[in-house]
């Protein structure tokens, strides 16, 4: 047994090439299988690998960008938040509410990543636009950056739902996986800035919760993730961050296997990850899980920041999700319920 101070077993990942998703190799049905299946050993998380070379560029540009902007005022900050929308369009902190608190420990700045139009979620509902911090000094780019990379990440798991296809076959959902993905203008990007809490606490085996992110599961088909970058900031407001690795082996994303172990799963700079959310749980009566996941903050002396981005591939609200004919836009009214204090 563990001691309570030892950090959790890191796990290497089921890997999948992006040439052999593009391919359609003979081998993808398998992988699938191994990575996102309910057997007790299956982490609900596969890594992508081999991406297109511009991957790397992008990713640094716009996790760069997303810690400039939070590095804003607080009032300028606000300029960009869409209470409209429950904000869960452009900047939002301090609003989500994780273990019955609210969580201001990390800032979001989410978008559509496909359009700069989303469908009201009821019939006769306005459609929601895009928000973009346009004119702000020091965020030149910010929204081509964003579009360019999530462009990217949804080319992914367009891929992967595909892949997905193959295993499950017959869903609750007319349309298979990857047409839920690719004909979707619902889907939503999370760009997120976890900010400096100035504690260290390490990780211990028994806690499933964590000072930057508590344990859930998310209610897309897949989440493409991309890997965290760490910035220390030095005390000096005129030095830029600097890029560091992670300051410390407790830091990272952790999963809560199937059959109950917490694991620590790392996502290498030249890759994204992707791992199942509730919808595809619904849609596949369980034959792939939802993952639950947290992220562990041991951070050094609150100088340093973890800035990344989640891409949630969601169906359109319309869409009939579950065997009792529960719309998308049916069970997102209720997961929201579950992290808002204000009940949708």
């Amino acid at each position: 047994m563990s001691s309570a101070a030892e950090p959790a077993p890191t796990v290497q990942p089921v890997v999948i090439p992006f040439p052999a998703l593009i391919s359609n190799d003979p081998s993808l049905p398998a992988l699938v299988q191994k990575g996102f299946d309910s057997s007790p050993d299956s982490l609900g998380l596969v890594i992508v690998s081999d991406l297109p070379p511009e991957f790397i560029e992008l990713r640094r540009r716009l996790l760069l960008l997303s810690d400039a902007f939070a590095s804003l005022p607080a009032s300028t900050r606000e300029k960009y938040a869409h209470p409209a929308s429950h904000f869960s369009y452009g900047w939002s902190h301090g609003k989500e509410v994780h273990n019955g608190k609210p969580d201001t420990l990390k800032g979001s700045y989410y978008n559509n990543p496909s359009q700069d139009l989303t469908p009201g979620l009821h019939d006769g509902d306005e459609p929601v636009p895009n928000i973009w911090p346009s004119g702000e000094p020091g965020l030149e780019g910010f929204e081509e950056a964003f579009k360019a990379l999530c462009q990217l990440m949804v080319r992914v798991g367009v891929l992967v739902g595909a892949a997905c296809d193959q295993l499950v076959g017959k869903t609750a959902s007319a349309k298979s996986v990857e047409q839920l993905v690719r004909e979707s203008h619902s889907s939503k990007a999370r760009l997120l800035h976890y900010v400096r809490p100035g504690e260290l606490r390490p990780y211990k085996p028994e806690d499933v919760d964590d000072s930057w992110c508590g344990t859930h599961i998310d209610h897309s088909l897949l989440t493409v993730l991309c890997p965290s970058m760490y910035l220390f900031h030095p005390d000096s407001p005129s030095l830029d961050p600097l890029v560091i690795p992670a300051p410390s082996r407790s830091t990272g994303l952790f999963i809560k296997t199937r059959g109950g172990k917490v694991v620590q799963a790392s996502i290498p700079e030249n890759c994204v990850a992707l791992q199942t959310g509730e919808t595809v749980e619904l849609l596949t009566s369980r034959r792939l899980a939802a993952t639950p996941h947290f992220r562990w903050g041991r951070v050094d002396g609150g100088k340093v920041t973890r800035e990344t981005l989640a891409v949630f591939l969601q169906p359109n609200h319309d869409e009939v999700v579950s065997e009792d004919g529960e719309t998308f836009g049916e069970f997102s009214a209720r997961v929201f319920k579950r992290h808002y204090n204000d009940a949708r």
